[in-house]
């Protein structure tokens, strides 16, 4: 219990120390949706609006932002009023509520209970609290949910209890809340349907099928817009650029670097060598989650076009599990938790360390970073196979 204490107040102390400029777009989603409901919110003007993005994230995202942004008002509202109230209320909530990072770190609390969550589904799975502790206070982990405030934590938060639990009705809600909180779980369909298969058989996948559908349908309700051209057409192919490599550390960057070239002539190649590698790992005669999730997430990141960095944070999750399996992975996994930062740290810079930053600023040195990256993801690889 005290690594659970301990990784939640590191994550509650970075969480007003700083924020990434898109959990602005976070708190206006969670503000319109208060102030004109939900209905029609992903045909809506926010630029004018708000000078931020329209909602790029499915609902059930939009409805934790609302709860959030909800959160921060009703404690900003009775804190004022206590203030006015009481001579003795301490005046100095008053202007930590009005910091302008406090705000944002309302909006990074689900993230922060997706980690501790998962660290806490990591433990109960294994029994091993050092694999806990490999997610509380793994700095990737840590820098994207409580310091930049991205929610890459939430969803595979869903993926991993989808796999883990034994009722397949269960097991079809968290599945499908993942596709709803973030579009990129879209890249685990193929391994969730043979594994739901495998483990529930033909009738409760059919059954379970029909369950997500209708909790699909719900989710999009309140919005007032239809749910798959709305997933399709504005969540999932508006919610990136159509640049070959959006500063992920990838196969692209070490070949073709990160600027921002579109990705028309290069899509279908990425599209080809990603499919490649999902043939690669479900023809191999063992079927294990964990380790397949891993290598789908590593070869969707550094094969396929439109990659942010953050998206590689799934296969850190992922090998923590598959560790419990075969030590011998430990190095690369922890090669891959610095890469993983350092592809976060770079161009944000916070913490500005100069040292840092300037050996970041060479291409060479990121070449070099993405080579021993790639080499681990193939090691991985060969490791898998060979089992």
């Amino acid at each position: 219990m005290t690594l659970f204490i301990l990784g939640l107040v590191l994550r509650l102390f970075l969480s007003t120390q700083i924020y990434s400029g898109d959990v602005n777009n976070h708190v206006s989603w969670g503000r319109d949706i208060l102030s004109l409901g939900p209905a029609g919110i992903y045909q809506r003007e926010f630029m004018s609006r708000y000078g931020t993005l329209t909602p790029t994230y499915p609902p059930v995202t939009l409805f934790f932002f609302t709860l959030s942004q909800g959160l921060f008002d009703t404690v900003s509202r009775t804190a004022w009023n206590l203030n006015l109230k009481y001579p003795l209320f301490p005046s100095q909530i008053i202007w930590w509520l009005q910091d302008q990072d406090t705000q944002p770190a309302f909006h990074k609390i689900w993230a922060m209970t997706a980690d501790i969550g998962l660290a806490w589904l990591v433990y109960t799975a294994t029994k091993k609290r050092w694999l806990a502790a490999l997610i509380l206070f793994n700095p990737a982990i840590f820098y994207n949910s409580a310091s930049w405030g991205q929610i890459e934590s939430v969803p595979v938060f869903f993926l991993v209890a989808a796999f883990l639990t034994r009722r397949p009705f269960l097991s079809a809600v968290s599945f499908t809340l993942a596709l709803l909180t973030k579009q990129s779980s879209i890249i685990f369909i193929p391994l969730y349907v043979l594994f739901f298969y495998r483990r529930f058989g033909i009738a409760q996948s059919l059954e379970s099928a029909a369950v997500g559908l209708i909790i699909d349908r719900m989710a999009f309700l309140p919005f007032a817009t239809p749910p798959l051209a709305t997933y399709w057409h504005i969540i999932q192919t508006g919610s990136g650029s159509d640049y070959v490599v959006d500063h992920a550390f990838n196969f692209w960057a070490l070949t073709m670097g990160l600027g921002k070239i579109p990705d028309a002539n290069y899509r279908l190649w990425g599209y080809v060598l990603f499919a490649a590698l999902l043939l690669f790992v479900f023809t191999r005669k063992r079927f294990s989650v964990f380790p397949i999730a891993a290598l789908i997430t590593m070869s969707a990141f550094f094969f396929l076009t439109r990659m942010h960095e953050r998206y590689l944070l799934p296969a850190l999750v992922f090998l923590v599990f598959w560790l419990a399996r075969d030590r011998r992975l430990l190095p690369a996994f922890i090669y891959l938790s610095l890469f993983h930062w350092l592809n976060l740290y770079h161009n944000w810079w916070y913490p500005r360390w100069p040292i840092l930053v300037t050996w970041l600023s060479s291409t060479l040195n990121i070449q070099l970073l993405i080579l021993l990256a790639l080499a681990s993801f193939i090691w991985l690889s060969w490791r898998y196979a060979k089992r």
